[in-house]
């Protein structure tokens, strides 16, 4: 079973229900739903295919959780980084998982810089 599979159930008793919440502000089920059919089409607009590992940066929040299904409804493999890692830990950590793709907030993107030379990968 795919983690997004865990989404849809839920999802499937009743979409209008909280799925996450942050700052006081609930997300249903469909709204995280409809995003990470977003994310999943965006990977295979980019070539992303089954099997291949998309790595996330960022912060806990909803989005972010939204991508982490995203990417398992498009068959693609998740890999955590964790945003309080050194850059070059981070640059390690995404090249020997063969990372294919980095998803990042913007708060991130400084971080992003130092890293993206030395991963011609990405």
């Amino acid at each position: 079973m795919r983690l997004v599979d865990y989404l849809d159930k839920g999802a499937s008793l009743g979409t209008d229900a909280p799925c996450l919440t942050m700052d006081g502000r609930d997300f249903s089920y469909a709204e995280v739903q409809r995003l990470t059919y977003r994310v999943a089409r965006g990977l295979a607009a980019t070539g992303v295919a089954a099997g291949d590992k998309v790595a996330i940066l960022s912060s806990n929040d909803p989005v972010a959780f939204s991508c982490v299904f995203g990417v398992s409804r498009a068959g693609a493999v998740w890999c955590p980084i964790n945003p309080r890692n050194e850059a070059a830990e981070n640059q390690f950590i995404l090249d020997a998982f063969d990372c294919r793709l980095l998803l990042f907030h913007s708060h991130y993107a400084a971080v992003v810089e130092k890293i993206l030379p030395g991963l011609p990968k990405l």
